[in-house]
């Protein structure tokens, strides 16, 4: 026996919404899960950023250049990682911001 149209209908749109809701919910697990991460490094990053173009950073890069240092990791030298890394890190905030922002309109009205 073949449902009527109508339920036909709300089967598809029940389908629809527990398919977004299974997809949000995967989506706030893995924010969740990122925000724990970001948060627990906060502290370094804000320390790199002090560390980035300070007395001490120059002269670490002076003295992987001259060789004095070697044989070791040093992208934290690189004119480039810590800059991308900070612009990184500004640009998710202010993304993040404006999701929250964008968010609470919802709650505006």
């Amino acid at each position: 026996m073949k449902k009527p149209v109508e339920y036909e209908k709300v089967i598809n749109r029940i389908q629809e919404n527990e398919k977004m809701l299974d997809d949000a919910l995967v989506s706030i697990k893995n924010l969740e899960d990122a925000l724990i991460s970001f948060k627990s490094n906060i502290d370094n990053i804000k320390l790199l950023d002090k560390y980035y173009g300070s007395k001490e950073w120059l002269s670490d890069k002076k003295n992987l250049e001259k060789g004095i240092i070697n044989n070791i990791k040093a992208g934290v030298l690189s004119e480039d990682l810590i800059w991308n890394m900070l612009d990184d890190v500004n640009y998710l905030m202010s993304d993040m911001k404006n999701v929250c922002d964008s968010y609470g309109e919802k709650y505006e009205k």
